[in-house]
């Protein structure tokens, strides 16, 4: 059994516009040129989008214009919550996952993102939670951290 990944990142934006930056604005902070499919290419993505809705997805589009799928929005609570069955790169009946929390915190929001479900992965669960454990603390601390700070400035 693998255990769940709990990562926290303190932003200087209020919660709708933490919210608003994470989702609408995904690929000015997601690292495309390391965390996409099309970086196993060897080519940033040209973008990330989410379809803001419950059942919408996550969608990449590569540099040749096709698009592939990362996860399903599974809760959609503008300002308050995401969740996401997550499969990037794989079959969505192997899905993980993801609920991002955003929590007022003084004067700005206190995020929580917990990754599960790991188990589904069978034999590679370990190895996959253990990269994906280093892969959110750049992504969510480090790379939506920084984007939040500059929002903010």
């Amino acid at each position: 059994m693998t255990d769940p990944i709990h990562k926290t990142v303190h932003v200087p934006l209020p919660p709708d516009k933490a919210f608003d930056l994470f989702t609408e604005d995904m690929a000015s902070w997601w690292p495309l040129d390391s965390h996409s499919l099309s970086a196993r290419d060897g080519k940033p993505a040209a973008d990330v989008v989410i379809e803001p809705h419950k059942g919408g997805r996550i969608l990449e589009t590569h540099p040749d214009g096709r698009t592939d799928p990362w996860a399903t929005v599974t809760e959609w609570e503008p300002g308050a919550k995401l969740a996401l069955d997550w499969y990037v790169g794989r079959d969505p009946a192997e899905a993980t996952q993801i609920t991002v929390v955003f929590t007022a915190n003084g004067p700005g929001t206190r995020v929580d993102l917990t990754h599960t479900g790991f188990e589904v992965l069978a034999s590679a669960a370990t190895e996959t939670m253990l990269g994906y454990r280093s892969g959110w603390d750049h992504v969510l601390c480090a790379c939506y951290g920084d984007a939040c700070r500059k929002r903010a400035a």
